[in-house]
């Protein structure tokens, strides 16, 4: 089957730079000593230092790979070489009767995700009052965790700037815990994100100021959330850490436009990757920022 990946898309899979220059020196068919395809995937054997060549396969319907070889990495050089080859020249792969091996891992990753369909068909309806009053209980821990933040910013302030570089290794980190326990993971994030400032530096009193400044505006405008308009009150509880579903994005009026990549970034945190791109419109002079949220698929 055609894949309609380009080599950019594949190279965002790669887990860092490493992998990403390793998988292309593998995507040549000198370093295969079989190439072959079906409908559902894709599989090749990699000659590498050891006796047997390592054994690659990739699904095609829901882009997952596997490898026989041992590295920890997801995927690892053998399986973006063998994808960046296959987008590249999908005529070296022969059509060819799925291996035992390969059709047995579908086989698993099939029933698995019959399984996930049959768990979501099966839920229970929501129950509109129970999940008022979770939502009610979730408020009222941000709100707590609210006040002991505004209480700790006040007291550094008040204590002054100076020393904090001395202590900035668990000043912060010891907050954004408290900030995790009351259910604002977006306030625990900025609170960790001031530990990347140089310290070392001569503008670290200007920044970090500036984000100490934007965290007190939040953490306000979230105390006062029925005050703000509604357009912003959606917002302000993302960036305070209350999840948005993907469906509840996409309903939202689209804007065509040229957007222009300004930025990208990737975060790995307990085997999730978080892609982050900054994007700017030509047309509507407006800034957008796409997320992508990635985890391992065996």
């Amino acid at each position: 089957m055609p894949l309609n990946l380009t080599e950019e898309q594949i190279i965002q899979l790669a887990p860092d730079a490493a992998s990403v220059k390793a998988g292309k020196g593998l995507a040549s068919p000198g370093k295969w000593v079989l190439l072959a395809c079906s409908e559902r995937a894709v599989w090749g054997h990699c000659q590498g230092s050891g006796k047997n060549p390592y054994q690659t396969a990739i699904d095609l319907n829901d882009i997952a790979f596997k490898c026989s070889c041992p590295s920890r990495k997801f995927p690892c050089k053998h399986g973006l070489g063998l994808l960046l080859l296959f987008a590249a020249k999908p005529e070296l792969f022969e059509q060819a009767e799925e291996p035992d091996w390969v059709a047995t891992w579908l086989s698993k990753r099939g029933v698995k995700a019959e399984k996930k369909e049959q768990k979501a068909r099966d839920e229970k309806p929501v129950d509109a009052a129970a999940q008022a009053k979770r939502q009610e209980k979730r408020h009222q821990n941000v709100l707590n965790g609210i006040e002991d933040l505004e209480t700790w910013m006040k007291d550094l302030v008040r204590n002054g700037l100076v020393n904090v570089p001395e202590r900035a290794d668990n000043l912060f980190e010891n907050m954004a815990r408290r900030m995790v326990d009351a259910q604002a993971t977006g306030l625990a994030g900025r609170l960790r994100a001031i530990e990347d400032i140089n310290f070392l530096g001569e503008e670290w009193k200007y920044e970090l100021t500036d984000r100490l400044g934007k965290l007190y505006l939040l953490s306000e405008s979230y105390r006062n959330l029925e005050s703000q308009p509604e357009e912003w009150k959606e917002e302000i509880r993302t960036q305070v850490g209350y999840p948005q579903s993907k469906d509840d994005v996409l309903a939202g009026e689209p804007l065509a436009d040229q957007w222009m990549i300004l930025h990208k970034r990737r975060r790995v945190i307990n085997d999730l990757t978080t892609d982050t791109c900054w994007l700017y419109g030509r047309q509507s002079g407006m800034y957008a920022i796409l997320l992508q949220f990635v985890k391992p698929a065996q």
